[in-house]
């Protein structure tokens, strides 16, 4: 099992999955999918980071830095914090100093619109990682999930719960990030799946995302106090997950859902899992969004060796370009957790599966 250091929070973080018993296969499946051996170029590549200190945002990364590095890559990440200046001077960097290609962590368009002309005026593909944006025709790919995948499955959830819930009329306060298309299509889809329910959300808060937890924890203790009596909290954002937990638990002491508010939100975090364990936390949605950054680096290092165009569809139909589904979305709650410090595991072992690949193609990623 593989694990680094956060550079942001000092944790131990587990990036690989742990071994399984398919790993001998599907390793088997990556060698026999790998095209003829060529030599793999030197490449510099720059990911554009969205804001490392939320988890996720740095493991999507992480996903894109190592098997970069694997195959001899040199990586540069400048990380923009959250702020739209910085996006724009990280862009603007990485394109100074000459990378053959730009990842970006959820970045929309609109901040880098001059740096997005530039790379494609100079033939340095954009790609984006983990979290769908905006669409735009500048953008060489996205390789993101379907937000509705893990919503739809959070909702249904919800809803089943509230209807444990004293009462005809049950209200809730959200909190997203909604200035990213990934925190849109969540909220979005919420409301939809809403429609003809006895649920009303009665708070939208959209965070500060240059001021993540400062921001969640004023914004949740600002809901209940407005909404004593909210019959569920949900956040789209990750981080705001375990604000929701400690500031509800602290209100409620002692007390489980249905005796205080429903609490749930979005991706496997340790410190997210880890409140599921506390009982803080009700459920999480998840998948591996690191699994959309080995395929990113797959389509690239096919375009870098081969000149084979990039596949924008990789991800998202990769039972069809890989054999195996890179998209399964699971539901957390206190009865299928993790062992303590682990992510969830995917049903496929993609990491095992690209570098068998990768190592039948260009001798590198065993």
């Amino acid at each position: 099992m593989t694990k680094l250091i956060s550079l942001v929070t000092g944790v131990a973080i587990t990036l690989a999955p742990a071994a399984f018993a398919q790993s001998e296969d599907i390793s088997a499946a990556g060698a026999a999918l790998a095209g003829p051996p060529v030599a793999m170029p030197e490449h510099t590549i720059g990911i554009l980071q969205l804001n490392a200190q939320a988890e996720v945002a740095f493991r999507i990364a992480e996903g894109a830095r190592i098997p970069a590095e694997r195959l001899g890559w040199n990586v540069i990440v400048c990380d923009s914090l959250g702020d739209p200046a910085r996006m724009a001077s990280c862009s603007e960097s990485l394109l100074n100093q000459g990378v053959d290609a730009i990842l970006t962590v959820a970045i929309e368009p609109a901040p880098v619109m001059a740096q997005l002309r530039s790379a494609n005026e100079a033939g340095v593909p954009w790609l984006t990682l983990g979290g769908g944006t905006t669409p735009n025709e500048l953008i060489s790919a996205q390789y993101a999930p379907l937000e509705t995948e893990m919503s739809d499955l959070l909702h249904a959830y919800l809803i089943a719960q509230l209807a444990d819930r004293p009462g005809n009329e049950h209200t809730m306060a959200i909190s997203t990030f909604s200035q990213v298309w990934a925190g849109k299509e969540r909220s979005d889809d919420l409301y939809a799946d809403l429609e003809g329910t006895n649920i009303t959300v009665v708070d939208e808060h959209v965070s500060d995302l240059a001021n993540q937890i400062a921001d969640a924890r004023q914004s949740v203790a600002s809901q209940l106090t407005a909404y004593p009596n909210v019959d569920a909290l949900l956040g789209t954002a990750n981080y705001t997950v375990p604000v929701m937990g400690q500031l509800v638990a602290q209100r409620f002491p002692g007390k489980d859902f249905p005796d205080r508010p429903l609490v749930v939100g979005y991706l496997d975090d340790l410190v997210n899992l880890n409140s599921v364990r506390l009982g803080e936390v009700d459920a999480i949605a998840t998948m591996r969004l690191d699994a959309a950054s080995y395929v990113a680096i797959d389509q690239l290092a096919q375009l870098f060796a081969r000149g084979t165009p990039l596949n924008a569809d990789a991800y998202l139909q990769s039972e069809d370009v890989y054999g195996i589904d890179l998209r399964e979305a699971t539901l957390v709650t206190a009865d299928n957790l993790p062992p303590e410090g682990e992510y969830v595991e995917p049903a496929a072992d993609f990491i095992s599966f690209f570098n068998a690949k990768w190592q039948a193609e260009f001798g590198a990623g065993g």
